[in-house]
């Protein structure tokens, strides 16, 4: 007899068949149905059991024991038995006749995909146990090993009906309820597949795995698998969120059709209200009780606002039985949301086991809500990108958590004899991120370009040491610009590593010839010293034109040219009277004259009269890549901080044979001034990867960083997010603190002022104190005294260079000469001495007293960004000293305007930078206040009126004279803010006008009209 096998029916086979008549007559009518072989419903009536079952008593099986069970048929007392399985054990839940348990696991597995449908849910129930077994031991024997024979009593009245459906009908076993995913017994080791499970719970988990391995991974792995991705009612939200973020056209139209319809537009000044109106419109499935749901919210602090806001704002809500308003008040608290946390104890509310909202349609609104978000921004509409960045914030680490996994490394590969002991004790349990581990499942390949484009603080450097241990069969070449990143990285990477800087590499083989003829100058050219390599010409000033000219082979060492041209010349250059003129071709043709007779001597190595033109690192860097190295003996090149590579280090990693893999910050290159280009957007690449997860710091530093890069750059498709660290923006200070600041001007001025307390202060300048040149500073001060007060106080000049200057022109002359040739290092220095004068020697003396050498040691940490690179602090001051952004608010009409494009990208990068650093709390400046302003962030939350105020207040805006509205049942708060100067802003209830200023299209929400009442002016 032929034989079928039992088949899986899917929510929507299961749907299709109950509308069709077949389907639906054996469902309704089970007992008009005749039992017979020719019978097209054979197997849709309910049937009698063979045996009564007790009560569970045993423990519920699992999805692994389910994996190992032989499949074989035996035949028995003359007729096919399956002995697979006898029976299955079932947890107590799922007692056949306690309903009122089936239902709490009914609320407990509610973590489905709102596409499951409620029959689907039903099926769910497992088959009660057997009556036949006596124990636990005896029911695994009977369930999991060899069948037991005994007797079994049928019905004469079945007889027939039963040995039919046995010949027809194998019977393929299920594990359980949960398809055993709720644990495993014994680790035992999985001996099934994945591809067992039906697509119903596939669907469950793989919603929650980030869109990108859905779709680089994922649809990959089978056509079943790829069917399940792509289906449009699979996660439909979170796919149309990330398709706008790139913006693909259908979603664009989708999107902006929604915007249409329900008036979300900037002409409309409730369109907020629209928003919530379609969110609660989201089709809900029919097992959700919205009742239960709400239940659930009330022990949110956000809730008791929302449902005010919402019973104010849309009455006609407030009778409605449906979920609309539930998803109208869970719209309503992630607007109110003041943090990522707030999202996240949403999220936490609703999973409780009152909720019937499966953890799916909880992801897909905030997806909604969302998309919702970032096109009111696109289209430019006030709202503060707050909102949206604690959404995306709380969904990325859901989803990457549930993919990031400890590594571990196997005992006995070539990785674990090959890492040093010092990174095994500090990195062998790294978990690794999504991101991460796609790099690390990328094998580089010969001639392949590899970017890596890396937030601050994501963890590169672990990347790579990750990369290396993987591929121990390879040899990597690691090459970064900094001497102490090389020595640390000898000491982390594992031995299938070579740590350079890119001129020790230069050295081994072009420079130490020159420092063996003692031709080699470690400093760099300066004006003053090539100036006396030039002619002087009638009508130009010798410095100036030293300049031009040491800008000029500045410009070609960086480039990747073989010869020096016009091309190299600078465009801009500084007359006599200090202001900018263009370079005229002739005097461009001059320059190249000039530069290409001092590179000539500068190469020579015979000779003892050419000794005054020597070489520097630069010079012997760029005569490195003229001659065209290979880097022979390597698979791969690591270049770290690639952002600040030159064209001519470019030229040099490239023209190697090896794969090369870039890393770096795009957004962290500033030292443009160098002649750096940012390789990481220049140079074509093979395949490319991005980390974006911060290990440093929380969300609250991160929102601000990532503000910078959205304002300030535009950078919106990839967010900088960091972990569930807490953190602060507002004031607080934890931990070592540091000052960072934009030049070495105000550096001075924080240790001036640290020094001179009256209790001693420990302060440490990063860099130290020679690099600094507190001592140089010391001798421009001595420059600045007349001649016969240097000789009564002996006052001696240390400096070579500005000692030159004593017998000459003095301190009037070093200055004019730093003006003419624009040299801003000596000017912020000059600039120190005019200021503090004659307190210079005293203050000099106190920084020193008060310095100490190591860090640990110190109470603060004082320095410039450019120093701290690639450090991080406990917390950071931000000094004022950066791009002064003014407040929005501010009447323009005394100031020229504010245009973000006004200012060179490497300005940006630098207060990037800056914020970035700290990893537990971040002082900001006004100025960086202002510029969350210009993101729509105030720091405005909204609290109920009778917990906030019991009786009229002031307004706490500054030249403010109105009160607040008694007949109102919500009100804005402006939150206190202390910045990195001392100021304190101490917040405070705002009025309705000051409110409409800064919370934008939020305000109808704050402000109920018809309970308002007319403004009291004080």
């Amino acid at each position: 007899m032929k034989r079928f096998k039992k088949m899986h029916l899917t929510a929507d086979d299961c749907e299709a068949l109950s509308k069709s008549s077949e389907g639906l007559s054996s469902l309704t009518q089970p007992l008009n149905q005749r039992q017979s072989r020719g019978d097209v419903n054979r197997g849709l009536q309910p049937t009698h059991r063979t045996r009564r079952q007790p009560r569970a008593q045993g423990q519920q099986k699992n999805i692994m024991d389910y994996f190992k069970i032989s499949q074989k048929q035996q035949v028995v007392a003359g007729r096919t038995k399956n002995i697979s399985i006898k029976e299955e054990l079932l947890d107590p839940f799922f007692a056949e006749d306690d309903e009122s348990n089936i239902s709490n696991v009914m609320e407990t597995s509610s973590d489905s995909s709102s596409f499951l449908e409620d029959e689907y849910m039903e099926n769910s129930r497992k088959r009660p146990l057997s009556s036949t077994a006596p124990s636990r031991l005896q029911i695994e024997n009977d369930l999991w090993g060899e069948p037991e024979k005994k007797a079994v009593v049928v019905h004469p009245e079945h007889s027939q009906i039963n040995e039919e459906l046995d010949d027809e009908i194998e019977i393929e076993p299920v594990p359980d309820a949960h398809y055993g995913l709720l644990g495993t017994r014994n680790w035992d080791i999985p001996q099934g597949s994945i591809e067992d499970l039906p697509d119903e719970v596939l669907r469950s988990i793989f919603a929650f795995l980030p869109v990108t391995d859905l779709y680089q991974s994922l649809s990959l792995v089978c056509h079943r698998w790829r069917i399940i991705v792509s289906d449009p009612r699979f996660i439909p939200w979170k796919k149309l969120y990330h398709q706008y973020l790139v913006k693909e056209d259908v979603a664009l139209r989708r999107v902006e059709q929604i915007l249409q319809d329900f008036a979300i537009t900037d002409q409309h000044k409730e369109c907020i209200l629209g928003l919530i109106r379609y969110v609660s419109a989201i089709p809900t499935s029919r097992h959700v009780d919205p009742r239960a749901v709400l239940q659930c919210l009330k022990c949110h602090h956000l809730f008791s606002r929302a449902e005010v806001c919402i019973t104010n704002k849309l009455p006609d809500l407030q009778s409605n039985t449906g979920p609309e308003k539930m998803w109208a008040i869970i719209t309503a608290m992630v607007l109110f949301s003041d943090g990522v946390r707030d999202i996240q104890r949403l999220m936490t509310c609703l999973q409780r086991p009152c909720s019937s909202l499966s953890l799916v349609d909880v992801t897909e609104t905030l997806y909604c809500i969302a998309t919702l978000l970032y096109a009111m921004r696109e289209k430019n509409i006030t709202i503060t990108n707050r909102i949206h960045y604690n959404i995306f914030y709380c969904l990325y680490l859901m989803e990457n958590a549930s993919v990031t996994a400890p590594q571990m490394v196997e005992e006995g590969t070539p990785s674990s004899h090959c890492r040093q002991d010092f990174w095994s004790s500090n990195l062998s349990e790294v978990k690794l991120t999504h991101e991460q581990q796609r790099i690390l499942n990328h094998k580089i390949e010969h001639g392949q370009i590899v970017k890596i484009m890396a937030f601050a603080g994501t963890g590169k450097t672990s990347t790579l040491v990750k990369y290396a241990e993987k591929f121990a069969d390879l040899s990597f070449l690691y090459v970064t610009f900094n001497k102490a990143v090389a020595e640390r990285g000898r000491l982390v990477f594992p031995r299938n590593v070579t740590c350079k800087t890119f001129h020790s590499l230069a050295f081994g083989s072009v420079g130490k010839h020159y420092k063996e003829k003692g031709k080699l100058n470690f400093s760099k050219l300066s004006a003053y010293s090539v100036s006396f390599l030039i002619q002087n010409r009638e009508g130009q000033s010798v410095f100036i034109r030293g300049k031009t000219v040491s800008q000029t082979l500045e410009n070609f060492f960086a480039s990747s040219d073989e010869e020096i041209c016009e091309e190299h010349t600078p465009i801009w250059f500084k007359n006599t009277h200090g202001e900018r003129k263009l370079v005229s071709p002739e005097e461009k043709r001059i320059n190249v004259e000039e530069a290409k007779d001092i590179w000539h001597n500068m190469k020579k190595l015979d000779g003892d009269v050419e000794r005054k033109y020597k070489m520097t690192c630069d010079g012997y860097l760029k005569l490195w890549q003229l001659s065209k190295p290979q880097l022979s003996g390597y698979d791969a090149i690591f270049v770290d901080e690639a952002q600040d590579c030159t064209p001519a280090i470019v030229d040099i990693v490239l023209s190697q044979t090896c794969g090369v893999i870039l890393v770096g910050d795009p957004h962290q290159q500033i030292y443009s001034f160098r002649g750096a280009v940012n390789t990481l957007y220049t140079v074509p690449h093979t395949h490319i990867y991005y980390l974006t997860q911060s290990f440093r710091f929380g969300p609250e530093i991160a929102y601000v960083g990532a503000t910078i890069l959205d304002v300030c750059k535009g950078i919106r498709n990839k967010t900088l997010v960091g972990g569930n660290q807490e953190g602060d923006i507002r004031g607080n200070m934890e931990g070592k603190i540091t000052m960072l600041s934009r030049s070495n001007f105000t550096v001075f001025e924080d240790a001036a002022k640290l020094a001179g307390r009256e209790r001693q202060i420990k302060i440490h300048i990063i860099g130290g104190l020679v690099r600094f040149g507190l001592s140089k500073i010391y001798d421009i001060w001595k420059l600045s005294q007349p001649a016969d007060e240097r000789v009564k106080a002996n006052l001696v000049i240390n400096d070579s260079f500005i000692k030159r200057w004593e017998e000459n022109e003095g301190f009037i002359g070093l200055k004019d000469y730093a003006t003419r040739v624009d040299d801003k290092e000596l000017e912020m220095k000059i600039r120190i001495v005019e200021k503090f004068k004659e307190r210079i020697p005293e203050l000099v003396q106190k920084i020193k007293s008060s310095h100490v050498l190591q860090e640990a040691m110190a109470d603060y940490l004082i320095g410039t960004v450019h120093q701290a690179k690639g450090l991080e602090f406990d917390t950071v001051l931000v000094a004022d000293d950066f791009v002064d952004v003014p407040c929005p608010r501010d009447n323009n009409q005394r100031r020229p305007q504010f245009i973000i494009g006004m200012y060179p990208e490497d300005e940006w990068n630098l207060l990037y930078v800056a914020v970035t650093r700290a990893k537990k709390c971040l002082l900001m400046s006004q100025s960086l206040e202002h510029l969350l302003a210009l993101a729509g962030e105030h720091f405005l939350r909204v609290e109920l009126m009778s917990a906030a105020v019991k009786t009229r207040v002031a307004c706490s805006a500054q030249q403010c004279t109105q009160t607040l509205q008694s007949g109102t049942r919500l009100v804005v708060k402006k939150l206190p803010l202390t910045h990195s100067n001392g100021s304190r802003d101490m917040g405070g209830y705002l009025c309705y006008s000051c409110v409409q200023k800064r919370f934008g299209t939020m305000t109808p929400l704050a402000f109920l009209p018809a309970l308002q009442e007319e403004p009291i002016v004080l």
